[in-house]
């Protein structure tokens, strides 16, 4: 029969990439930012302008902007006729992260007396010292109050009770939330809790379940409240309960059992935590997306007449996943072992038809093999080792975030590469009676991959620690993959529209993640592009198969590849849109009366030269007592500098009392000129059984009976300054031990700071984040030796 014609296998490899551009583009809704949507609306521009006023300056805990951000939520949500209150108090999480939120909290009475709330929930600090903060959070904080206000507007009350949280000093470590959740008494009646959050200024925003059971009451609600752009698997909730994630959500199912939805947009994640996180760089489609999330939900669950039952036994999971016109499909985790074991033998049985219609041959299965574990393996070596080659550039090894600025770029080459690599490779045993069989490695490879990660076996899988039932949506490409090769063993020429349409499930299954991985990853798999564009281009064999031109597509897939890995490097450029992130520390030892340079850059450019030199120190200043940051990045160089006069710390032992061989020694630490975050020091050999901070205790480990289960090296507090408040500790431990406390205090005002002289930073360079980063700090040791009290309570000193 005579083969398919060249017009019609281009109008099909036209149409699938069509369909790929669709399964990145209908994720979200497309913005309208105009002034005149109606009142009974949800506004993306009305939104927009919340998060404009918001994200005018930083407004982290302790700053000026941090008041102006309250005082400005406060207002909006007065402005709606909502009675508003602050919580304020200090908290200490079990890593010592010590600060003192001011929570904002308003509540919509609902109807029916005994009906529980439904909490609408993110933060209104920005990341320490210098992100503006429009995604993370304003853009949580907007979405919240034009979508309250719009459900006002309709002038109906609610069945249940909605309460309005937006939380402070998530960004230090969820001090805010655990406020409420521990202290406040509304926390009693929470039901459901919808957060809102990013980790980057643009892209779809995922929803993410956060449960201590199983997922399937939570899941049926969402599907049931009818959500137009859910961007959600279960997969990604595998992955999320393995991962040491943590947001204001996990406060409340930690330490109240109570389950909950994030909604995170996480592209352009060189955006996070930046000077970059600005209104001009939030993509608006992504701020749509998280109104098309709100005002279902909300109207859903302010009415839901199931009173806050949304907690389901675990184990009792749904394997979940979006398809278009069908919305979020769904089906139990139980299913998953009939599904392997029937996909399976489907399997054996198509090969058995295949070879009795002679349209499948054993030998042609397994040189059919051969291409497609080539392809595999030559994509991951090429993506892997050819990025590597250029990774240890300054672009990329001075860049905060895990994706760059030009990530995007190094995806679509990848998976252009992989592309050129398959066609290449089935090129060379191409023949029509052959594609049946040679579609056989990719069924079996998908099929494999399901039974070893899906497949329950007691409390896990076939492989120990990597069981991840989620996943189990796989299976939809592999039996649609079934009935391609089905036809092609029935039917010498299947119908390419039939073909086509069959294959729109592995689409839009399989090819966003070749995005998503990436960017929610970083570059470290980016050969994941490649590993997935093999995947699907062999689940696709079936329609592939018959292109007779699979030489000149490699060709075509080569020079794309190659045009994308050349803009890449042209991309490869600081600039004012692509600007460097650079540090600087003044550390000044007001004990030995020196001070140094530091920075954490592993390339240092001109302006850090400027104090640095040009042959700094390779040295770590701090020893072992390091900065808390996200990463626990180390400071790279140091110089000596110029000791400058400063006040010094005032310590004050307020107390020293010993009993029963047990010393208890209460400290109170200030500063007569700013203080922004002090950190406290103890080296691991000086153990404690107690330790009380600003009247909060310290977590005690269990086993050990000591403070802090996952203490962090040397480091005892990291507190968060607001308003100039002194830190007090209070410590108990052995009275055979004198400890010595190393103290800093960090001052985020480097620039500003007129006897250090330091200059502006150039406008293609902005503060590195996730590092103590701009700030003058001073270093204190103070050891607790034996004091008479009768004589002198204090070891006060000032310069």
């Amino acid at each position: 029969m005579r083969p398919k014609s060249h017009f019609t296998s281009a109008i099909s490899f036209i149409a699938i990439l069509l369909l790929c551009w669709y399964a990145f583009h209908s994720q979200t809704p497309s913005a309208e930012v105009e002034d005149n949507v109606p009142l009974e609306e949800w506004s993306t521009q009305r939104a927009l302008n919340h998060v404009k006023a918001l994200s005018q300056e930083p407004h982290y805990v302790g700053s000026p902007g941090h008041a102006k951000a309250r005082e400005y939520i406060i207002t909006q949500l007065e402005s709606l006729g909502l009675s508003v209150e602050t919580q304020r108090g200090f908290t200490l999480d079990e890593f010592g992260n010590l600060a003192e939120p001011i929570n904002i909290l308003a509540r919509i009475e609902g109807t029916d007396p005994d009906a529980r709330a439904v909490v609408l929930s993110t933060h209104y600090d920005s990341d320490p010292h210098s992100s503006l903060g429009a995604s993370d959070a304003a853009s949580g904080v907007a979405t919240i109050i034009e979508g309250v206000r719009t459900f006002l507007h309709s002038g109906k009350k609610p069945k249940n009770d909605v309460i309005v949280l937006i939380t402070d000093s998530e960004e230090l470590g969820l001090n805010g939330a655990s406020l409420f959740v521990n202290e406040h008494p509304w926390a009693d009646d929470v039901a459901i809790v919808l957060n809102f959050e990013s980790r980057g200024s643009g892209g779809p925003s995922y929803m993410l379940v956060e449960t201590n059971g199983g997922n399937q009451k939570i899941i049926e609600a969402f599907s049931d409240a009818g959500v137009d752009y859910p961007v959600a698997n279960s997969l990604a909730y595998s992955i999320y309960k393995m991962l040491p994630n943590s947001t204001d959500l996990t406060v409340f199912r930690v330490d109240k059992d109570i389950n909950g939805l994030n909604f995170a947009f996480i592209g352009d994640h060189f955006d996070y935590h930046t000077q970059l996180d600005n209104y001009e760089r939030l993509d608006r489609n992504s701020l749509a997306h998280q109104g098309s999330y709100l005002m279902p939900q909300l109207k859903f669950f302010a009415n839901d007449a199931r009173k806050g039952d949304y907690k389901t036994e675990k184990g009792n999971d749904l394997v979940y996943f979006p398809l278009p016109g069908l919305d979020l499909v769904s089906f139990p985790f139980s299913w998953l072992p009939i599904m392997i074991i029937v996909g399976g033998i489907g399997l054996l049985i198509l090969i058995v038809l295949g070879v009795k219609k002679s349209r499948i041959k054993i030998k042609d299965v397994f040189i059919g093999f051969v291409p497609f574990l080539i392809s595999l393996i030559l994509s991951y070596l090429l993506i892997t080792y050819g990025f590597q080659v250029v990774a240890g550039d300054v672009f990329y090894v001075d860049k905060g975030s895990v994706f760059p600025y030009n990530g995007y770029w190094w995806v679509a080459a990848a998976s252009a590469l992989a592309l050129a690599i398959c066609f290449a490779l089935y090129h060379l045993i191409y023949h029509r009676d052959r594609i049946a069989s040679h579609s056989v490695a990719p069924l079996f490879f998908l099929w494999l991959i399901a039974l070893l990660i899906c497949f329950p076996v007691g409390d896990g899988g076939l492989i120990p620690g990597i069981f991840l039932p989620g996943a189990g949506f796989f299976l939809v490409p592999f039996f649609m993959g079934l009935i391609l090769v089905w036809l092609n063993i029935y039917q010498k020429r299947p119908s390419y529209i039939l073909t086509v349409l069959l294959a729109i499930p592995t689409i839009f299954i399989f090819v966003p993640f070749i995005k998503a991985f990436p960017v929610a990853l970083g570059m470290s798999i980016l050969f994941l592009a490649g590993i997935l564009t093999v995947l699907v281009f062999g689940l696709m064999m079936p329609i592939f198969g018959h292109y007779r031109k699979k030489g000149l597509l490699a060709i075509i897939c080569l020079l794309v590849a190659g045009g994308f890995i050349v803009t890449a490097f042209a991309k490869a450029e600081f600039s004012k849109s692509q600007p460097q992130s650079t540090s600087l520390l003044y550390i000044a030892d007001l004990d030995a009366k020196t001070a140094k340079w530091a920075s954490y850059d592993a390339f240092l450019t001109n302006w850090t030269r400027e104090k640095l030199g040009d042959a700094p120190e390779d040295a770590q200043v701090l020893g072992k007592n390091v900065a808390d940051s996200k990463y626990r990045s180390r400071i790279r160089h140091t110089a000596p500098a110029d000791f400058i006069a400063m006040d010094s710390l005032n310590i004050q032992v307020l107390s020293d009392t010993l009993l029963n061989q047990n010393r208890r020694v209460k400290l109170s630490i200030s500063s007569n000129s700013k203080v922004n975050r002090y950190e406290v020091f103890a080296d691991t050999t000086y153990q404690f059984t107690e330790l009380i901070a600003n009247e909060k205790p310290a977590p005690i480990d269990e086993e050990t009976g000591l403070v802090y289960p996952y203490r962090r090296g040397n480091r005892l507090i990291s507190y968060y300054v607001n308003e100039n408040k002194p830190l007090e500790l209070e410590m108990s431990f052995s009275s055979d031990q004198e400890p010595e406390l190393m103290i800093y205090a960090a001052s985020f005002d480097l620039l500003e700071n007129k006897d250090l002289n330091v200059s502006s930073r150039p406008e293609n360079q902005i503060p590195m984040p996730f590092v103590l980063n701009d700030a003058v700090i001073r270093k204190k040791s103070v050891t607790l030796n034996q004091v008479d009290m009768s004589e002198s309570p204090s070891i006060e000193e000032n310069d």
